[in-house]
């Protein structure tokens, strides 16, 4: 449920949490990039050499960040040695255009390691000392200093291994910090959110040397699929940041490849925007697009369409490359934001349509689209006056009248630009509105203070309301309101909506989360022999007493259990027991928990369970008639994988239940297997199920499992469970209903297009594509809706 609060609040010339004003004191690192746009956006090159004309048109395009590979063997090619001049003429060639440079410290050296990735001691300290000299070499030049380029992936030699990345980028950071500690170390670039990865490197300590945390988004859906995988990694770097040290998120190579996935120009011409303001409204205060110039022209090879321009030099020409429409996008937004701050996304009532706000001084901007397939029609707060629009490809548009309700706008899913003709009242109080936090975390149960600020921009009186009361604000004059929002603790987050109301000109929304940081958690398991297993599950480990209560409704029948919970710090469940006759295949189960005063923490609604097959008819020991085995990912990685019907020995999760073991074996590689029903009756998946819960005993290899079902549109989900680093029987669910969940193909908006069917019911996936060999088994799924 969205719960408003109705403020008149704001802060006067709103700051990005990543400009150097908005850092804490205890905070000594260097600036990243200002908050002045278009600071905030660059592109993958790969010379050291321009051709001639080819960073004047890389300028004129708005880049203003190049990312190149800063490759330890072409310039260490006798011990201790070093050759920087390379890189000394591309950073004499980016001066004149005032572009920065982002350079990956990256791969191996013949000279060390058998020219493998650095694993030894003697490599780590080379690999280090190199990187200091260059930093000494380079000092005070602006760069990024990275470690690394996707080392979890094929790109780290032989194999990718945290364990072997973790100890030299902890050697490259002190001998960065002891040589030059001002300059800018940042890492770890790993391709997509490989989130175990990535906590390796935070546990490991290396969130003491890195500035900022980059990686590289990829994903074949719409730019703005990116934020919740953002959110779950800012609330990552903060449980492993040092004490007062703030670290953001940068982007450091994301694009989209013509002809890879249907993908045409021109869609790739409205995602370079569309990912750059939805970085920018992230607070990412970095993105590099990839590429720069199609590497290539075959028609079939993503690698030859990733570019802003296409591959052709044209030597003499004017322009010195063919411009593609995502050239064209580029240099129309750097353009249109030039000398602009962003200050924040109005809320104009759905997520999918996006309205951000761009300030200097007096001046406004407005970017805005949706990320729905079909137009959408909205209202933009503003008070009257007309507006010039240009699209995303710098074409000039009809002007816009705002009236007394505000502009009314026709969004696509091409970025619109808007600019009022004359100095826009409402809007600027907007700017002048203080930013919502992406978030806001809470230890909960809490009584947590909202309070917003705003300034008057204006030269003239104005008048807010608040607590039902006018109130007038005077020029130059500051005022500061909030409210107190109740937060118990529940698993999911809480939608906020913060109103301005404006008297006599309109109002202002934003809407940010209340993300509860110990939430409690139920987890309905399917019915056992003694009775109704219920897991209240603790995360965190925070102290909780209270009290349990269950209700399961089975052949018009309901039994209800009530009873006492505590759990100590450090315990994280606790399983109550409601006694029913079983087994049964088809139920309704709510559960009620509430603290020791009485009051609600969580309220689950009625969950209807349907048993998907409980494996039992299978013959002990062969493989199951009605489900395929299937070898997935690279065909030039060997594995081994049978399917078969048996139990551990310590029997199935529950007396009379059916069981199936997967056996496996992978080499080191791109690597997975999938169950996969043969049977229309088992493909087949009637209502719209929230969820599939599974017994899985796990094996402790780490690797991850995920589910993967196609709507009626041609859409493939492929929701995941936490990774089976557990031993023995556990209960699962694989969310169902698209959220936060890896998707392609189809419309790839995220959406679940009912009826679905299920296109493998498991799949095992080698962790960081290692070579792993385990055993895990499998037993009683249920639908959940």
């Amino acid at each position: 449920m969205v719960r408003s609060i109705f403020l008149f609040a704001a802060a006067a010339g709103a700051i990005l949490a990543f400009s150097p004003a908005a850092r804490s004191a205890a905070e000594t690192l260097p600036p990243l990039p200002s908050a002045i746009l278009p600071d905030a956006w660059g592109v993958n090159i790969h010379f050291t050499d321009p051709r001639p004309g080819e960073m004047e048109m890389l300028a004129q395009g708005g880049f203003k960040w190049i990312r190149m590979d800063f490759n330890w063997a072409g310039i260490e090619k006798q011990p201790g040695i070093y050759d920087f001049s390379a890189y000394d003429r591309l950073m004499k060639a980016l001066e004149p255009h005032h572009i920065r440079a982002l350079f990956i410290l990256d791969y191996s050296n013949k000279l060390y390691d058998n020219g493998l990735s650095p694993q030894s001691e003697e490599g780590r300290q080379a690999f280090a000392r190199w990187a200091a000299a260059a930093v000494r070499h380079f000092r005070g030049q602006g760069i990024l200093w990275e470690m690394y380029n996707e080392p979890n992936i094929s790109f780290w030699k032989p194999h990718p291994d945290v364990s072997q990345y973790t100890p030299l980028a902890l050697a490259v950071g002190k001998a960065i910090r002891q040589a030059e500690p001002s300059e800018v170390y940042i890492g770890p670039a790993v391709s997509t959110f490989d989130f175990n990865f990535l906590e390796a490197c935070f546990k490991a300590g290396l969130l003491e040397y890195w500035s900022a945390v980059s990686l590289h988004p990829y994903r074949g859906g719409p730019p703005e699929t990116v934020e919740g995988d953002y959110r779950r990694l800012r609330l990552l770097i903060a449980r492993y940041a040092p004490k007062g040290k703030r670290i953001p998120i940068i982007s450091g190579e994301w694009g989209y490849a013509c002809q890879q996935g249907g993908m045409s120009e021109e869609t790739q011409g409205k995602f370079l925007p569309r990912q750059w303001l939805t970085n920018i409204s992230s607070e990412v205060p970095l993105s590099i697009w990839y590429d720069w110039h199609d590497d290539g022209t075959r028609p079939t090879d993503p690698e030859s369409h990733f570019g802003t321009v296409h591959n052709p030099f044209r030597a003499g020409q004017d322009p010195v490359y063919e411009p593609k429409q995502a050239y064209i996008s580029a240099r129309t937004l750097t353009g249109f934001v030039s000398g602009f701050r962003f200050t924040k996304r109005l809320w104009v009532g759905a997520p999918e349509d996006y309205v951000l706000l761009f300030s200097k001084g007096d001046e406004v901007r407005l970017a805005a689209w949706t990320s729905s397939k079909t137009p959408r029609q909205i209202v933009i707060p503003a008070s009257p006056g007309d507006f010039d629009a240009v699209s995303h490809q710098g074409l000039a548009l009809p002007a816009l009248t705002a009236d007394m309700h505000g502009l009314s706008v026709s969004l696509t899913d091409a970025p619109l630009y808007l600019t009022p003709a004359k100095p826009n009242d409402l809007l600027r109080i907007a700017a002048a509105w203080d930013k919502v936090g992406l978030e806001i975390p809470v230890a909960a149960p809490a009584r947590v203070p909202v309070t917003l600020k705003l300034e008057n921009p204006l030269s003239h009186t104005f008048r807010v309301v608040t607590d039902g009361k006018i109130v007038t604000l005077r020029p130059g004059a500051a005022l500061s309101a909030g409210s107190t929002l109740d937060v118990q603790r529940t698993p999911d987050p809480k939608p906020l909506t913060l109103t301005l109301l404006v008297d006599g000109m309109g109002k202002l929304q934003q809407q940010t989360d209340v993300i509860v940081t110990n939430p409690l958690q139920v987890v309905v398991q399917p019915i056992e022999s003694d009775g109704l297993p219920v897991r209240l599950e603790n995360p965190s480990g925070d102290a909780f007493a209270g009290t349990l209560k269950i209700d399961c409704t089975a052949a018009g029948k309901t039994t209800t259990r009530t009873e006492k919970v505590k759990l100590a710090d450090g315990k994280q469940e606790q399983t109550a027991y409601l006694p029913v006759t079983g087994p049964l295949a088809d139920y309704t189960v709510a559960v009620l928990v509430t603290d020791a005063d009485g009051r609600i923490q969580l309220n689950v609604p009625a969950r209807h369970f349907q048993a998907y097959d409980d494996f039992s008819r299978f013959p002990a020991h062969e493989a199951p008639a009605d489900y395929a085995l299937v070898a997935d990912g690279s065909a030039s990685v060997a594995s081994e994988q049978a399917l078969t019907a048996d139990s551990p020995p310590e029997g199935p999760p529950s007396p009379g239940l059916g069981v199936l073991k997967l056996t496996y074996r992978y080499d080191a590689g791109w690597k997975f297997v999938r169950v996969a029903p043969k049977t229309e009756a088992l493909k087949k998946i009637d209502g719209q199920p929230r969820s599939l819960g599974i017994w899985v005993y796990g094996d402790g290899e780490k690797n991850a499992l995920r589910l993967r079902f196609i709507d009626r549109e041609g859409q493939t989900f492929q929701p995941g469970v936490p990774d089976v680093t557990w031993k023995g029987w556990r209960y699962v669910e694989f969310a169902m209903t698209g959220k936060d969940s890896f998707h392609y193909g189809g419309p790839d908006d995220g959406i679940v297009h009912y009826p679905i069917t299920l296109n493998t019911f498991i799949l095992l996936d080698s962790a960081g594509q290692k070579a792993t060999s385990g055993t895990i088994y499998l037993s009683g799924p249920t639908w959940i809706e």
